[in-house]
């Protein structure tokens, strides 16, 4: 279709051409009569002719008419050579034309050709661009399909992440309300079991007010009955006070009359020395022993359950009074209890400087008697 553009083309080119050359032939071409040269007519008054100026007249007139012929002949040769020269002018002219439209077809071709090479330059062109204009509108929807995978897949996170979140604060609000109720009913039980317990306390109260009073009343009842007993054991431990005191008052009474007949006998030179030194041990043990116990009592917490009640414990003692060991007493239990503490915090007692008596209160059996 474009090869046949291009040969019309040439064709009204080369038709506008010739068309052009011929006007300008037509226009060169003088077509009129030649003219004569203009003469000044002039009204001659004569009244004779003269032959001669007739016939210098009729010379000038052919000669005029010779130059006329000449000027014709001459100008047909002109238009014949101008004819020639415009053929041979549009032979040329063809001829060019024929060679420039040859050239101009060549060149045609040649540009068509061109136009082809380029075309399909362009085509090609057109191709790699259409080829990468296509791999980037696949990456391109790559991209977005990435885009829009990790859109979705985000949302999804953030959808599954507000599940989770929304979830967990169920839970947790479920957790709490169950948390709330879980409290709630403990605090309703507690407060029915403190309620349980104050009325169970008030019930024990009441019982232990009952109780008490029970016990009060059995308490005086037996406190009467213990001061009763007690009062009678006072009565006995003052009777059996004062019976050992009568008893080593009348043992000093003793040791001081068989001093005194000790003496005596020193005087008069008739007493035995041994029975004098065996009795005077005896006075000093006694004297000692009474001693000690007045020592551990003076530490002893006597209750008033104790009174009337005793205790024989065995002591051993060193030389220096030191306590070194306390045996198992025989008696009321609280009795001996508390009068092994007393002897345990009396720590050291009263032992005599005389050897043989000294020795003799260095193994004890005491018998201990509760006094207030």
């Amino acid at each position: 279709m474009t090869e046949q553009g291009g040969i019309r083309k040439s064709l009204v080119i080369s038709l506008a051409l010739h068309l052009l050359i011929g006007v300008l032939v037509l226009v060169g071409v003088n077509f009129s009569t030649p003219k004569r040269p203009a003469q000044a007519v002039s009204i001659i008054e004569a009244t004779m002719i003269d032959d001669g100026m007739v016939a210098a007249q009729a010379e000038r007139l052919a000669e005029r008419q010779a130059q006329r012929q000449q000027q014709q002949a001459e100008a047909q040769a002109q238009e014949e050579a101008r004819q020639q020269a415009e053929e041979e002018a549009q032979r040329e002219a063809a001829e060019q034309a024929a060679a420039a439209e040859a050239a101009r077809q060549a060149e045609q071709q040649k540009a068509i050709a061109e136009q082809q090479a380029r075309a399909e330059q362009e085509k090609q062109q057109v191709l790699e661009q259409q080829r990468k204009a296509e791999e980037a509108r696949k990456a391109e929807e790559a991209r977005k399909q990435a885009e829009a995978e990790a859109a979705r897949k985000a949302e999804e996170a953030r959808k599954q992440a507000e599940a989770e979140a929304a979830r967990k604060a169920e839970e947790a609000k479920k957790q709490a309300e169950a948390e709330t109720a879980r409290k709630a009913e403990e605090a309703k039980k507690q407060a029915e079991a403190e309620a349980a317990r104050k009325a169970e306390e008030a019930r024990k109260a009441e019982e232990a007010k009952k109780q008490a009073e029970q016990q009060r009343k059995a308490e005086e009842a037996r406190k009467a009955e213990e001061a009763k007993k007690q009062a009678e054991q006072q009565r006995k431990a003052e009777e059996a006070r004062k019976a050992e005191a009568a008893r080593k008052a009348e043992a000093q009474k003793k040791a001081e009359a068989e001093q005194a007949m000790k003496d005596l006998e020193a005087l008069m030179g008739s007493a035995p020395a041994g029975a004098s030194s065996s009795a005077a041990s005896a006075a000093e043990v006694d004297r000692y022993t009474g001693m000690i116990i007045s020592a551990i009592q003076r530490n002893w917490l006597v209750g008033p359950t104790m009174v009337g009640k005793q205790c024989r414990i065995n002591v051993r003692v060193a030389a220096d009074g030191l306590i070194l060991q306390i045996g198992q007493g025989q008696g009321d239990a609280e009795v001996c209890r508390s009068a092994e503490l007393a002897i345990r915090k009396t720590g050291t007692l009263p032992m005599p400087k005389d050897p043989e008596v000294n020795k003799q209160l260095q193994n004890l059996n005491l018998t201990l008697i509760p006094r207030l």
